[in-house]
């Protein structure tokens, strides 16, 4: 996926590749989402196999992991040999997991093997971010206030004695407002602090069925919104995706607010697209004319200014493809190829 190619184009040595978030805490339905629509990012592993990227849903996992090493200044001595204590014994644990599953893997068939390798890509991983030094605290970069106890997850969506889908403000949502507000706060302070300088952020899963009411009022769910659930057509899905939008807007206002050392702000320095999960029109997969499950007809957001992206304009881009976006972005940031899955080209338009 493109935040996994950005990673191996901007290369350098963050303590994390990239960073792959989910606001939406759960499916909320009682039967298994099909099709991965709780994935989003993909990666090669060590056998060259395209394998997924579980994405975090849990703010205070993704602030230990990030800030879990960090010693703010003034810190006492003893406090900060604990902090250190504790990291070297993460790190002999890792060290002795691993070698044991060397140790197992000439005894395992084929796929066995191929499972454990993908482990051992991941303890790996975690290894180097264990062992990654504590960014320097500047008038910008600091520990950010402890998020506290994850919002409590709500219920799957309740059913009516006539089969009919409820929308009690208790099933279906897991505050994911306030999740929004701190994984963006999240992902703002890693890129403030350069321990990494790629992040996903899905805010709502595909064909999502997130309860809508306590965001904007809407007794539905976010995917039924889109199939008429709610009196009022493309005004009442527009106020929903104004919500993400919203997200969207806090991030990016952030990083517009944060100086840089090196001259101008990290947005300047920055390239982010917001993609809507549909637009409306003709979908090849179900041969419908008129379909809200279509890349026609979908709105895309960008902003920052690296690479020449031209902020403030309203692009039509009739023809085009949604990843084409995707793809103008990345050729901002370094990106040297043309393509990107089966899509290829950019958007002239949006650079100067």
């Amino acid at each position: 996926t493109s935040d996994q190619i950005m990673a191996g184009v901007l290369g350098g040595n963050p303590a994390f590749k990239s960073l792959v978030y989910r606001v939406q805490a759960a499916w909320y339905l009682s039967v298994a989402a099909p099709y991965g629509r709780d994935l989003i990012s993909y990666k090669l592993d060590s056998n060259q196999l395209v394998v997924p990227i579980p994405s975090e849903v849990s703010p205070q996992r993704a602030f230990a992991s990030l800030f879990g090493n960090f010693i703010a200044p003034g810190v006492d001595a003893t406090q900060a040999g604990a902090l250190a204590f504790r990291m070297r014994m993460r790190g002999s644990v890792l060290d002795l997991v691993k070698g044991r599953a060397a140790k197992l893997i000439p005894r395992l068939g084929q796929a066995d093997k191929i499972r454990v390798q993908r482990h051992l890509d991941e303890l790996r991983d975690l290894e180097l971010r264990v062992q990654s030094v504590a960014p320097a605290q500047t008038s910008t970069c600091g520990k950010p206030l402890d998020p506290g106890k994850d919002p409590a997850v709500g219920g799957d969506q309740g059913v009516d004695g006539s089969g009919n889908t409820t929308y009690g403000q208790n099933l279906g949502y897991s505050g994911e407002d306030a999740r929004a507000k701190l994984f963006c706060d999240l992902v703002h302070m890693a890129f403030t602090c350069d321990l990494t300088r790629v992040a996903t952020l899905q805010l709502t899963l595909f064909q999502s069925h997130m309860n809508m009411y306590s965001l904007t009022g809407q007794a539905c769910d976010l995917h039924e919104i889109g199939h008429g659930g709610v009196p009022g057509g493309t005004k009442a899905m527009a106020k929903a995706q104004a919500w993400h939008v919203k997200q969207f807007a806090y991030l990016v206002a952030k990083l517009r607010d944060t100086t840089e050392a090196s001259g101008g702000t990290l947005l300047d320095h920055s390239a982010l697209v917001f993609l809507m999960e549909g637009g409306h029109g003709a979908d090849p997969g179900s041969g419908r004319e008129f379909s809200s499950h279509s890349t026609e007809n979908m709105a895309c957001l960008v902003a920052g200014r690296a690479g020449g992206l031209k902020p403030g304009q309203h692009i039509a881009a009739p023809g085009l493809h949604p990843a084409q976006v995707v793809l103008t972005a990345m050729k901002a940031v370094g990106y040297s190829g043309n393509s990107l899955g089966e899509v290829s080209g950019d958007v002239p338009a949006l650079r100067v």
